[in-house]
């Protein structure tokens, strides 16, 4: 049961980390609603995966 909690609490964190990152991405690459659609959408699902949303946002920070 604490680790389903800890896994959510890690989800939720990197859910935030992930709109920043889309944020970068889409203004890098195709600045307008779709591609922001797209990104949150793509990076939403990343941060299901413990540790890969935080990973994105790291490796996107200086973009």
């Amino acid at each position: 049961m604490i680790l389903l909690y800890l896994w959510y609490i890690i989800t939720i964190v990197q859910e935030f980390f992930s709109y920043g990152t889309a944020y970068r991405l889409t203004k890098s690459n195709g600045d307008n609603g779709v591609s922001l659609f797209g990104w949150i959408l793509v990076l939403s699902f990343a941060s299901m995966v413990p540790g890969l949303g935080i990973y994105l946002w790291y490796k996107y920070k200086e973009a």
